[in-house]
């Protein structure tokens, strides 16, 4: 089950990217479908059902920081994309916005005080504080998960 509005938004436009991926790239991106992307198309929409399924419900600090993580991290590599391929740069800079909208989102939600969560220690909470420990950005992260509550 969801829980969170953003985490339903997510999961949607998750399952358009896996079951529409030919319309969501040429009519939200602007791109020539070709197989390439219809396979990114798909990994990506696998990712964001994941993360929607994974965060939605009753997130902790620490599974809301590792979003923050993930969707920031998202947002750059799709401006990345922007940057090198020029035939690409609207489907980047569309992705970018995108994800950077959910990385905003998951940053308000965790920094308010009543996102802590008694279910701190699932195996999720500890999956992304073993992962926010070692990537670049993660540490301070999870110094904001702690002030909540969360570490």
């Amino acid at each position: 089950m969801i829980s969170r509005p953003i985490e339903i938004s997510r999961a949607v436009w998750g399952l358009a990217l896996l079951g529409r991926p030919n319309q969501v790239l040429t009519r939200v991106h602007g791109l020539q479908i070709d197989r390439p992307s219809v396979v990114v198309a798909r990994i990506l929409g696998a990712r964001h059902v994941t993360q929607a399924v994974l965060s939605g419900v009753e997130p902790s600090p620490t599974v809301l920081a590792m979003g923050v993580w993930v969707d920031g991290s998202h947002a750059l590599t799709a401006l990345g994309l922007a940057v090198v391929d020029r035939s690409r740069a609207r489907a980047g800079l569309v992705d970018a916005a995108i994800a950077l909208t959910w990385a905003v989102v998951g940053w308000r939600d965790l920094g308010r005080p009543d996102r802590s969560s008694p279910h701190d220690e699932r195996r999720r909470d500890r999956l992304a504080r073993a992962v926010l420990g070692v990537v670049p950005g993660g540490p301070p992260l999870l110094r904001r998960a702690a002030r909540t509550g969360g570490c």
